[in-house]
């Protein structure tokens, strides 16, 4: 939630940044973000189940959301292929000045998901 319009191959896409700030405009103030990367639902999940963020591991397919809300909070992260995000995202912001950027780096990656299962199972 929250996201502005980006521009993807040189065409703008529009995000839910936009609705947000209309609703924020019409409410006079700020909206409460507790979509991913925002560590909210992790933080209400984790202290109503007692999940140990050292045990827990962030499994997905984007660098801006799902692998930012592990590193944000705190936990494994894993980066599937068959998603938005590729190696190359990965190796840019490993090698990117931008802190930001250097956040969206997983701890591993897997082509799919189903690559995980043998681990899972054994």
């Amino acid at each position: 939630i929250g996201q502005p319009a980006s521009a993807e191959n040189g065409r703008f896409k529009n995000r839910t940044g936009c609705l947000v700030r209309a609703v924020e405009m019409a409410a006079q103030r700020q909206a409460d973000i507790i979509g991913k990367p925002s560590r909210f639902i992790f933080d209400c999940v984790s202290q109503e189940y007692g999940i140990n963020p050292e045990r827990t591991v962030m499994v997905g397919d984007r660098l801006d959301t799902d692998i930012l809300l592990g590193v944000t909070c705190g936990l494994k992260t894993i980066l599937t292929l068959t998603g938005v995000s590729t190696l190359g995202d990965v190796k840019n912001n490993q090698e990117s000045d931008c802190v930001s950027k250097k956040k969206m780096v997983p701890d591993f990656y897997v082509d799919s998901i189903a690559d995980l299962l043998p681990a899972l199972q054994g």
